[in-house]
């Protein structure tokens, strides 16, 4: 029950298990049409999704790459690990970032993010689901609060996209990027980005430096069901494969399960006395539980070990006081109650 990379399926598994193809070959090709429309219905969208060999943070910085220029004003509401690392990204290509800062623990605040939202913000940069905190952003409240302004909506959902509710379009988001290693029940290696029409044209306009994740040829690529480079062909597999699986369970009902297998993590672990450590449920994540331990977290997840439970501690300042349950992919009933039965030992 990591939070990620997550389990593997053994159907999944069985996917990978063949002889070798060439990424050039018709059977690739068939393969790759497949993950693209599967994909485009995991982020509900009309636009292609590209597929890049990488993990997540590869898309984060192919938005970045490709999307804007040296000297362009953003602003990245950080609220843990993974927001603050945006922030660092965008620096790192030479960005005027403008960190909002909200408690560990918060969502951000919309009507606080939008103060520091001026004609001159290129891009506002929102973690779908901070997964080092246990909570979800409102994506859609963002995309309504940028409607009419020329500043774009860059999300990662890396950890959200196939567990969570995503709308890519109906939610006005400009780019959305995942990985394969969490939600959708892929070894790592794999990420995905998918860009609006507002993103294309600003990718004319960039003067980044790109050319492994130059999006714009692997959008020709895309065409002809190729990327410009040699892809992880047997992770092409397992996606390929776990998307046959979760739409054949449904994706509402996929995203049921993901909500009651939390659901029940929450009313689990208060009854033994522990709470969430977000500071409000409504926010709180449903493909993670960020479980508040304070002082115990390290302890608790070595003891859970010992039994055959494997979850994480917390990131960074709260790595003491903090431990995250995954339920993201192929999580199920019988694995919440062993979670919970192996915590309570630990009582």
């Amino acid at each position: 029950m990591m939070v990620g990379p997550t389990a593997v399926p053994e159907r999944v598994l069985n996917a990978m298990n063949r002889k070798s193809i060439s990424h050039r070959s018709k059977e690739y090709c068939e393969v790759h049409q497949r993950v693209r429309e599967g994909l485009k219905k995991i982020f509900q969208t009309k636009n292609e999704v590209l597929v890049l060999t990488s993990s997540g943070t590869g898309a984060m910085e192919a938005a970045i790459q490709n999307c804007f220029s040296i000297g362009d004003e953003v602003v990245v509401p950080v609220l843990g690990t993974f927001s603050e690392q945006f922030a660092l990204m965008a620096e790192a290509h030479q960005l005027k970032v403008t960190r909002v800062k909200f408690e560990l623990g918060e969502a951000a605040d919309v009507d606080k993010v939008m103060e520091y939202v001026t004609p001159d913000t290129k891009g506002l940069f929102v973690i779908h689901n901070e997964s080092a905190t246990g909570v979800t952003n409102d994506i859609q409240a963002f995309g309504k609060a940028l409607e009419g302004k020329d500043t774009l909506l860059v999300t990662d959902s890396v950890s959200g996209a196939g567990g969570i509710e995503m709308k890519m379009d109906e939610w006005n988001i400009d780019i959305v990027l995942s990985g394969s290693q969490k939600a959708l029940m892929v070894p790592a290696g794999l990420s995905f980005i998918a860009l609006s029409d507002r993103a294309w044209e600003a990718t004319k306009r960039s003067n980044m430096p790109k050319y492994y994740f130059d999006l714009n040829k692997a959008r020709q690529f895309q065409e002809i069901n190729q990327t410009p480079n040699t892809p992880a062909v047997y992770n092409m597999f397992a996606v390929d494969e776990a998307l046959k699986m979760i739409f054949e369970e449904g994706l509402e009902n996929v995203y049921k399960r993901h909500k009651e297998n939390t659901n029940r993590i929450i009313e689990g672990i208060r009854k033994l006395g522990y709470d969430i450590f977000p500071k409000e449920e409504k926010y709180a994540s449903r493909t993670l539980t960020a479980v508040y331990a304070p002082g115990k977290a390290k302890e608790i997840v070595a003891g859970l070990q010992e039994q055959g439970i494997i979850v994480n501690t917390g990131l960074g300042p709260i790595a003491e006081d903090v431990f995250r349950v995954g339920v993201m992919g192929y999580v199920y009933n019988e694995d919440v109650d062993a979670f919970l039965e192996a915590l309570a030992n630990l009582s």
